[in-house]
């Protein structure tokens, strides 16, 4: 994994003003109404994932007696299907015309396969609408998509978090955690590679202790609250490292190609 997707540095700053030099204002855009990590629910699906699964179970895409608004039962039954996952996961080698979003939902029930409480399949759905918005390396550097600053350090963070008005410090530390828990996960080879040959001071345990602070701060908040998202931040704050070992598996998962 390269410096340039996860680099890290905890006595990196933001270099401040010269002293006969008055920092420019910084704009910010406003907060969404929905941001796009909280769109969780299954609308996510899209054509040629409802074909894929419906085929590898043997209907037609016709079927779609199977198909309401939203994800009803039957059809999210099928994302723990044997003949699913075994093609999702590369077992059955070729080419697969599924989107990131169902790969990630189908992958993380095999490496979650204990019971799952509601509140756990609704993290679980959180974090496959995550890792979908992440494989795009500009939006896990950026708080929202289309902003024009990037933050590739956590301190950084931690400082745009204290300069921020109330609203937009909960998009900061929903990033933070999210992006913590990214880095605790997929990139945990990397924190380990940087602490043995002394490029870092920090190990697991820092990424881990700021996850967890981010997102018990993200779920105290008023938007957590109306976005119905508090008891997914609380319960990856409890859980933040059986998620974060869930990943270090996902990226030595295999995998099938994708198609674009």
């Amino acid at each position: 994994m390269s410096d340039r997707i996860i680099p890290f540095d905890s006595h990196r700053r933001r270099e401040p003003a010269g002293a006969d030099e008055a920092p420019a204002p910084r704009r910010r855009p406003p907060v969404p109404r929905i941001p796009d990590f909280a769109r969780a629910d299954a609308t996510w699906l899209q054509a040629r994932d409802i074909a894929f699964l419906l085929e590898a179970e043997g209907h037609t895409p016709a079927d779609d007696g199977l198909i309401t608004q939203g994800i009803p039962p039957a059809l999210e039954a099928l994302l723990e299907r044997d003949v699913v996952v075994a093609r999702v996961a590369g077992d059955t080698g070729g080419w697969l015309d599924i989107s990131p979003h169902l790969y990630f939902h189908v992958m993380l029930r095999r490496l979650l396969p204990t019971p799952r409480t509601y509140l756990q399949r609704r993290v679980l759905r959180y974090l496959a609408n995550l890792l979908s918005l992440f494989v795009r390396t500009d939006r896990l550097y950026r708080i929202q998509p289309g902003e024009a600053e990037s933050f590739q350090y956590l301190v950084d963070l931690l400082a745009e978090a204290a300069e921020s008005e109330h609203e937009r410090q909960f998009l900061v530390h929903a990033h933070l955690g999210n992006y913590a828990l990214y880095l605790a996960g997929l990139g945990r080879r990397w924190i380990e590679h940087r602490l043995k040959y002394g490029r870092s001071a920090l190990g697991l345990d820092y990424y881990q202790d700021m996850g967890r602070r981010a997102y018990r701060q993200a779920a105290d908040h008023r938007l957590a609250r109306e976005l119905d998202l508090q008891p997914v931040f609380a319960y990856l704050a409890q859980q933040f490292d059986h998620y974060a070992d869930a990943l270090l598996r996902l990226g030595a998962a295999r995998g099938p190609r994708l198609a674009d």
